[in-house]
């Protein structure tokens, strides 16, 4: 019965219950777990998730001159879109056009070269046991065995299953393209249905998030494409001037290795510095010291002018990244670890670090406000 008396107080009406509240902690934790079943359940559809990554990638990179041109040709986006397709694809055909044959006659004579270069480094390394017999018995029976000599015959012969490997690569090139061609053609949609999956309290936040991993992935490839170039040119030409053989072929191999941070540039050295030590071991050295000149004028001068410090990623998240992206993911695992972690690093920043400087505001607050009502109590 309701109590409507003059004295009586009103009565409260009930508070309702907002339910759980799920922080970005949680949805992180729900994300981890879908991704988690996404990989042991539906592990083939994980290459199209990566190509479609790929696509959002060649996307950012594209939409700075597209924006460009929007602004300077009075043309719809769509044509505009579809125009600087075409030019990078007439880019990339004509540097294959030119390069590529070279590259082929190389890698063909290194290819029919692997066995005598495997018996000059077994007739090396034989007369370097006979002056260190403890040390380089043990490598000569590593690599003198049935699995060595079985390796390098496997190579030869599987030349031509590498063509079919090139129409797969070629035809996810084409996905790749038709997702950055329809990304960068309808961008809102993208954003506006990752923005649904949030509370609209929060949607100005996961925006200035997305800004922020947008501006870092765009600084992390515009400094990739100019450290691959720089990289490989110079060390093509390193390699050219000390005479080095198939110093283009080598100088490609390191340039896309640099897409690999910290382990591409000691990958990409080991067979220019084989085929030097073959030559001549002081040859080796130079090259050894070539290479290391490179890689400190690469970080040291490049890679902060070209990215200025917006990539921000302590090394070791960046191999721990490698490591996990690398084993479930191959080579695209690589090539998407530095952007995956910058991404979390900007999400990390935007949530977590507010949410816990709040915290500690407010524990602060607090604190004062007891050491404050202590003080009227002893000195009333």
């Amino acid at each position: 019965m309701r109590n409507d008396a003059p004295g009586a107080s009103p009565r409260r009406p009930a508070r309702a219950s907002r339910g759980f509240q799920p922080t970005w902690e949680w949805r992180a934790l729900a994300l981890l777990l879908m991704a988690s079943i996404l990989y042991i359940h539906f592990r083939p559809l994980l290459t199209a998730l990566i190509l479609f990554l790929l696509g959002l990638l060649l996307a950012v990179a594209l939409h700075p001159p597209l924006t460009w041109l929007q602004e300077h040709v009075p043309l719809p986006r769509g044509i505009l879109a579809g125009l600087l397709v075409l030019l990078l694809l007439g880019a990339v055909s004509a540097l294959l056009y030119w390069v590529v044959p070279i590259l082929l006659v190389q890698a063909l004579q290194l290819v029919e070269q692997l066995p005598l270069l495997y018996e000059d480094l077994h007739r090396g390394l034989s007369g370097f046991a006979r002056r260190n017999p403890e040390v380089a018995n043990y490598i000569l029976r590593q690599i003198d065995g049935p699995q060595t000599q079985a390796f390098v015959a496997e190579l030869v012969a599987k030349l031509g299953s590498y063509g079919f490997a090139l129409g797969g690569s070629l035809l996810a090139a084409l996905l790749v393209l038709v997702v950055a061609f329809y990304s960068l053609i309808y961008p809102m949609p993208l954003v506006s249905g990752l923005l649904l999956f949030w509370a609209p309290s929060e949607r100005a936040r996961v925006a200035h998030s997305i800004t922020n991993s947008l501006h870092r992935v765009r600084a992390w490839l515009f400094g990739l494409a100019i450290t691959m170039l720089a990289v490989g040119v110079a060390s093509a030409g390193v390699l050219w001037l000390l005479g080095v053989p198939y110093a283009l072929l080598f100088g490609l191999l390191a340039m896309l290795l640099e897409v690999v941070p910290t382990i591409g540039p000691i990958l990409a050295a080991v067979p220019p510095v084989i085929v030097a030590f073959l030559q001549e071991p002081v040859r080796a050295l130079w090259v050894t010291l070539a290479f290391i000149i490179i890689q400190q004028l690469e970080n040291h001068l490049l890679l902060p002018g070209v990215m200025g410090g917006a990539l921000r990623v302590h090394p070791v998240l960046i191999v721990f990244g490698l490591l996990v992206l690398g084993t479930l993911f191959g080579i695209l695992g690589l090539f998407l670890a530095v952007p995956l972690m910058a991404i979390g690093q900007a999400v990390v920043q935007e949530f977590y670090h507010p949410a816990r400087e709040e915290k500690e505001t407010a524990t602060e607050q607090a604190r004062t406000a007891l050491e404050m009502q202590n003080l009227r109590d002893r000195h009333p």
